[in-house]
């Protein structure tokens, strides 16, 4: 199982909120609030009801770890409250351009691949999906939903993305060694091997990880490398930091003078031939 596939979906569920009908932007009521639609209201009823425990993924979740779990965690608890299927059809185009995923069907098996996102997908996405950046009522109901479930998650890829901004020679031989290794012919896919490394993008296990879950700082490495590899990490990147301007914006603006640490040598791991995207 390639666990780090459904982290780019669940920044869904890291976003989530209510949402305007695909095409049309986000309507605003004359105090300036979203003005609901059917996938508006089915969203805000979902992100109230979050629950914290519990999960429709089946097999593809191997434990829930609840508000502690990574993305995919989120994501499959948001199942059980929404329909990925509705989300889908008030998009103004389906989320992947190529990868294993394939209609409103994911393929969560897949060990060597994983979506490319569409532009146009995310750029809707990272706007309708955080209602609460214009809507200060609906923030504060749904406030103590984003600290208790998703802060954790906010911060550490906000601040892993910080990091490896700080190095775009890095992000680009890790992208290099990450891809070309995963689509690699023959032999096992030995993820956690080839990753280990990741888990101390915020600092190692002499620092605590930068007072992380290195778990979910690999995690967050992974998906970023991914998102420059198909193109959207500054669009998502920008949608994040309005989640977090909307939720956690005394917590955002003291990051602005804090300096990201090295970032972890890899030079000891494999080193693969250059990764050509295939056609």
């Amino acid at each position: 199982m390639h666990r780090p596939i459904i982290a780019s979906l669940t920044a869904l569920a890291l976003l989530a909120g209510p949402t305007a009908a695909a095409g049309t932007g986000t309507p605003t009521s004359p105090s300036g609030a979203p003005t609901p639609t059917p996938i508006g209201d089915a969203i805000a009823t979902a992100w109230l009801r979050m629950p914290e425990s519990g999960h429709g993924c089946g097999d593809d979740l191997i434990f829930d770890y609840g508000v502690d779990g990574g993305m995919r965690t989120v994501f499959c608890r948001g199942l059980l409250v929404l329909s990925w299927k509705a989300v889908l059809a008030a998009a103004p185009s389906t989320p992947f351009l190529k990868g294993p995923h394939k209609g409103t069907t994911l393929d969560l098996q897949a060990a060597r691949d994983f979506g490319r996102y569409d532009p146009a997908f995310v750029r809707w996405a990272t706007r309708a999906l955080v209602p609460a950046a214009k809507d200060g009522a609906l923030r504060k109901r749904t406030q103590g939903v984003y600290d208790r479930q998703f802060q954790r998650l906010a911060r550490v890829y906000f601040l892993v993305e910080k990091a490896l901004s700080s190095s775009p020679p890095w992000v680009e031989r890790e992208r290099q060694r990450y891809l070309s290794l995963m689509d690699a012919k023959g032999g096992a896919w030995n993820e956690l091997e080839i990753t280990e490394p990741y888990h101390d993008t915020l600092g190692g296990e002499g620092a605590n990880w930068g007072g992380h879950d290195p778990n979910h700082v690999r995690s967050a490495t992974m998906w970023w490398l991914r998102r420059a590899h198909d193109g959207t990490r500054p669009i998502w990147s920008d949608g994040l930091q309005r989640l977090l301007q909307t939720y956690d914006g005394a917590w955002l603006a003291a990051q602005i003078d804090v300096r990201p640490v090295p970032l972890p040598d890899t030079s000891k791991a494999a080193q693969p031939v250059e990764y050509r995207d295939g056609p």
